[in-house]
């Protein structure tokens, strides 16, 4: 792009809107979540040792089963230490980052805190600027593709200033697999099935979550006509282009993954799921406090969300071939009736929806939809603020200015770890989670009622 060009992009709305984006959000590197922010600091530590790629993402894998095996040893009753529990792409995304750390800066320091302990580590903002950037640009990289899909200037500075898409990119890499999970929409509603598996691969190998919207891409290049057999050849196809995507990207490190999955199958219900709903009514007290003599309802409850997943998912599908929704609104259905069904749905994961939700009221707005599409983002982000809790983002950078603060802090850590043990402490989180399904079904029910009635003028 020549100076002229670039100039005039930069003075364009959408280049003021991309350029003030990614200003927002480098003023929010110094936020980090209590957790997930030593997780993403230990990864770098592991993935900086190493100058082989494919040996480096093995490293995290290899943590947790020993940690895990500690954390057994200890007896609690889980038989996993939670850290990488992902697929490992976005490890490849960090390795070249924590490299560069690690020459620049020297080697970073790993803690793992034992579970389930609260805690908030004081981390460097020359880190966090490396763990974050892969966020910016995902969420840039998102807007972009909302822009070529249709969405307006002034719903797409909606998305880019929204309080739950800043704090998703504050917290941890779900707008990095949304890129993914937008490019196969964008492929898919151009008619190329396999460039969309491939995107969804990709997601996939990112995050399990974008595997969903499958079904819609082998639906839509179905509906693109031919005969049987050149549907079957198309969805076979666009299948194995998913499957080879994610295998070569899990290759280097597949007994972790394969780990990590007996990870998130043998996983208590949590977060805003109905499985956790019920847990927490018939529990004595809520899911902070069993970590180490968990009621059977704890148990139970995983079994539950393996049963009502399937059914819903089954349910989204067969409604994308009665009502033949178009692929927007098929994927966003899909994410839709994973969110309401999973056993696990901690407050990221909406992004992918509300993502889609907001091509989606692009296209087709009515009244229901943005009762929906409103809950849909405000609900997860109130139960972040009590849950994480969000004021708990700030503590890092805190005891970065201010050293002599950290014992204070951690005090304040532990008297909120007894508040939330408390038995009234869980209906705060019982009826936000009710209130997060119940949006759930009014964006669901909302949009494909005005697609059929688009359909029939």
């Amino acid at each position: 792009m020549s100076r002229a060009r670039w100039l005039e992009w930069l003075k364009s709305d959408f280049g003021r809107l991309i350029m003030l984006a990614i200003g927002v959000r480098l003023l929010l590197i110094p936020l980090s979540h209590t957790w997930d922010g030593q997780s993403w600091a230990n990864v770098f530590a592991e993935l900086g040792q190493s100058g082989n790629p494919l040996e480096a993402v093995r490293r995290p894998y290899e943590s947790m089963r020993e940690l895990s095996l500690l954390t057994a040893a200890a007896g609690r009753h889980a038989d996993h230490y939670e850290y990488w529990a992902y697929p490992p792409l976005q490890l490849y995304v960090f390795w070249p980052l924590a490299r560069l750390y690690t020459l620049l800066a020297g080697p970073a320091d790993a803690r793992f805190a034992v579970q389930p302990t609260m805690i908030a580590p004081s981390l460097p903002i020359p880190l966090l600027a490396l763990i974050h950037t892969p966020n910016i640009i995902g969420d840039v990289a998102s807007l972009y593709i909302m822009r070529a899909l249709g969405v307006s200037l002034s719903r797409l500075r909606w998305y880019a200033f929204n309080p739950f898409v800043l704090l998703v990119g504050a917290w941890t890499f779900d707008s990095e697999m949304v890129v993914f999970l937008l490019l196969a929409l964008y492929w898919t509603e151009r008619g190329n099935a396999v460039r969309s598996a491939a995107a969804l691969g990709l997601g996939a190998a990112m995050k399990f979550v974008a595997l969903i919207a499958l079904p819609a891409v082998l639906l839509t290049a179905a509906w693109n006509g031919g005969s049987v057999k050149s549907i079957a050849v198309r969805a076979v196809t666009s299948i194995s282009v998913c499957a080879v995507v994610i295998a070569i990207a899990c290759a280097p490190a597949i007994d972790g993954v394969v780990y990590v999955v007996q990870f998130q199958l043998s996983r208590f219900a949590a977060g805003m799921s109905l499985p956790q709903v019920w847990t927490s009514i018939v529990a004595p007290v809520p899911n902070s406090s069993y970590d180490w003599q968990p009621p059977v309802q704890a148990y139970v409850s995983g079994e539950i969300g393996g049963l009502i997943l399937p059914v819903l998912v089954a349910g989204a599908c067969l409604v994308l071939v009665i009502r033949d929704l178009p692929p927007s609104s098929g994927f966003l259905l899909l994410v839709l009736a994973f969110l309401a069904g999973a056993k696990v749905v901690n407050e990221p994961y909406a992004l992918s929806a509300v993502a889609l939700a907001t091509i989606e009221i692009e296209r087709r707005p009515s009244a229901g939809f943005r009762a929906g599409y409103l809950l849909l983002w405000l609900v997860p982000f109130a139960y972040a603020v009590l849950n994480t809790p969000v004021w708990a983002f700030f503590l890092s950078f805190v005891q970065q200015v201010e050293p002599g603060l950290t014992q204070a802090i951690n005090g304040w850590l532990q008297a909120y770890r007894e508040f939330r043990g408390l038995p009234e402490a869980r209906w705060p989180y019982v009826g936000l989670t009710l209130l997060f399904e119940m949006g759930l079904v009014v964006l669901a029910s909302s949009m494909v009622r005005v697609v059929r009635r688009q359909a029939h003028g």
